[in-house]
């Protein structure tokens, strides 16, 4: 499946090609009919001999409508630069490959239409002289292919051309589709319809998706790619969605839809790697008002140099991006800037860092440092940069950043994570210094509770877990990392240092005396821990660590009862139980001597420890009882 696209000067015949390969007029809207011009996209299809199917995309020829030829020339796999043979390389012919070589598109041919309309000589003179013109841009290796839409000459060979092009375009699914929004409109019975191309991963019906950067809700009712329904769509396919949950006029041109739940950052800073072409007339000072093009996106933007305070033609620049709203965009994605006075393209570049803060300049140098290295796009240093700034990721973030599929990735992450610095922890990648970090951190704040409470038994793990910038996932392995390790250990929900033993002092020994001759004291009323801690409030630590070690017990109202006092309470319920199959609460005082206030509590406990549960008015067996 191929997306192509069309580039060139007006009138020499764009759409008549596309025509004359799909019989399919791009030209839909009646000014265009009117006035025989294209100013907008137009959008045809159709298969190759070998059954591959073709979408194209037909650009606008006119200097006005130049905003328009971008968004369609983003996303395709290759280009038609079509030039015609009469009146050879023009402005717009120019300026379409500058937007092209700036988009980084390498695959494509040259059309060299009207073949009927010039001499064999002119047009080896105008082959020769398109080829000095694609010297050192990405479509230096650009095969011409001569043909004449008005009589068909040449049809046939521009179909293989295209054939062979299709032969080395394949779309990877990285399981994280996205799809740029290029037109939106409603149908009558069906609501809103939104086309584009669809990139990174499949879209079935059903989906659940957002739009970026509204954070709009939709499900897919319904797709379809060259007139054929479908249940799913492949990347790389141009395809029209039928969109429920949202009204054609809360979207536009530059909307990106996504599955819902995929991570897309938003920011309205964006640093870039910037190029101006040479033949801009003056460097472009930081702060200067552009047009940023990116995808089907159309943004003002002022941009800011980081490395000076200006940007020269023809040298690259890094630069940061302020928009006046979020954008949605990826690391590596391509960009265009453009003027408004006069109307020209400026330059373009690859996006950096897509979620950048602003720039302020006492942090410039590491943010300069990591742009510099970034500046490859390679997986390396995309995992690299993206883990010194984040210090941790998800391995699946990567798939659609560093362009590469799943089992590119794992090649990538495995060859990394052998040098050590970087780590593997499940889903996620992190810092090697960042995780032993948060390792002495752990280590410490157990220390610290420790020295503070030495009775305490350890620290709950929600309470270390909110001492450090991990998520759950991280933590847990973090614990379990140390917990093998054997420098901590886990009591239930509790951790602590696994050189912590909780041990009494002299006087605390004493204390602990109080505490079991006060909960004795009355074995048919025994106290509370309120009541307790109002006669002895220095005993709370003390209190606590014979509870944590057994030693008290405490039912439901804060009763306490010393462990020894309690077993033999709860034998003698038990021995009840097996003789009798049932107790009632009026039973509890014959039998232990408590008032309703502390049966029921007690009774209570049972039912947690799931001996006994509770059969309208009276407590049977929970289980079998031994």
């Amino acid at each position: 499946m191929l997306t192509l696209g069309t580039a060139g000067h007006i009138d020499h015949g764009k759409s008549s090609i596309v025509k004359a390969l799909t019989s399919i007029d791009p030209d839909r809207l009646p000014e265009e009919k009117e006035r025989g011009m294209t100013i907008d996209l137009g959008f045809a299809w159709f298969a190759l001999p070998s059954g591959e199917k073709v979408g194209l995309v037909d650009v606008p020829g006119h200097q006005h409508f130049v905003r328009n030829v971008i968004p369609g020339l983003t996303g395709i796999d290759a280009v038609m630069l079509i030039v015609a043979a009469d009146d050879g390389w023009m402005p717009q012919t120019e300026e379409h490959l500058q937007i092209i070589d700036l988009l980084g598109i390498n695959r494509g041919l040259v059309v060299l239409n009207k073949m009927d309309l010039a001499e064999a000589d002119w047009r080896d003179m105008v082959k020769a002289d398109i080829a000095s013109h694609l010297g050192g841009t990405s479509l230096e290796q650009a095969p011409i292919i001569e043909v004449s839409a008005r009589t068909g000459a040449g049809i046939d060979s521009l179909k293989a051309a295209i054939e062979n092009l299709a032969r080395y375009v394949r779309q990877e699914d990285a399981g994280k589709p996205r799809l740029p929004i290029d037109r939106v409109f409603n149908i009558k019975g069906s609501g809103t319809v939104i086309t584009g191309t669809l990139h990174g991963g499949h879209l079935s019906v059903g989906d659940a998706l957002t739009i970026l950067p509204r954070g709009l809700s939709a499900h897919v009712r319904g797709i379809e790619s060259y007139k054929e329904h479908l249940q799913r769509a492949a990347p790389g396919s141009r395809v029209a969605l039928n969109l429920s949950g949202v009204k054609k006029d809360e979207l536009e041109r530059g909307d990106i839809i996504v599955r819902q739940g995929q991570e897309t950052p938003l920011s309205r800073y964006l640093d870039a790697d910037l190029t101006l072409l040479p033949t801009v007339k003056q460097p472009l000072k930081t702060g200067a008002e552009v047009s940023l093009f990116f995808e089907t996106a159309e943004l003002p933007a002022r941009v800011i140099a980081l490395e000076g305070r200006e940007v020269i033609p023809g040298a690259p620049a890094l630069v940061q991006l302020r928009l006046d709203r979020e954008a949605a965009a990826t690391i590596g994605e391509r960009f265009i800037l453009r003027k408004s006075s006069p109307a020209e393209t400026i330059g373009g570049g690859r996006i950096l860092d897509p979620a950048a803060e602003r720039y302020q300049l006492k942090n410039a140098a590491d943010r300069l440092a990591r742009l510099a290295a970034r500046r490859r796009l390679d997986a390396d240093s995309i995992i690299r940069t993206e883990l010194s700034k984040t210090h941790f990721a998800l391995r699946r973030g990567f798939l659609r950043a560093a362009a590469l599929n799943e089992a590119a990735l794992g090649r990538t992450i495995e060859a990394i994570t052998k040098k050590g610095d970087i780590l593997l922890k499940g889903e996620y990648l992190i810092g090697g210094a960042f995780w032993q970090e948060q390792q002495k951190r752990l280590i410490s704040s157990l220390a610290a509770v420790h020295q503070a409470e030495p009775l305490k038994k350890g620290l709950p793990q929600a309470e270390a877990a909110a001492k450090l910038p991990l998520p759950p996932e991280l933590f847990a392995a973090l614990v379990d990392e140390l917990a093998s390790q054997k420098k901590i250990i886990r009591a239930g929900d509790v951790l602590a240092l696994s050189t912590h033993k909780p041990a009494l002092s002299g006087s605390q020994e004493e204390m602990e005396k109080r505490i079991l001759a006060a909960a004795d004291k009355d074995p048919a009323a025994p106290p509370t821990r309120t009541e307790l801690l109002q006669s002895v409030p220095e005993a709370s630590p003390v209190l606590r660590y014979m509870l944590e070690q057994g030693r008290v017990v405490e039912l439901p109202e804060g009763i306490l009862m010393t462990a020894a006092q309690y077993r033999a309470t709860r034998q003698k319920v038990i021995d009840v139980l097996k003789s009798k199959g049932q107790i009632a609460i009026q039973d509890m005082a014959a039998l232990t001597g408590f008032s309703r206030k502390y049966s029921i509590p007690f009774l209570t406990r049972l039912d947690q420890e799931g001996i006994t549960r509770r059969q309208e008015n009276v407590r049977v067996p929970a289980r079998k009882l031994e």
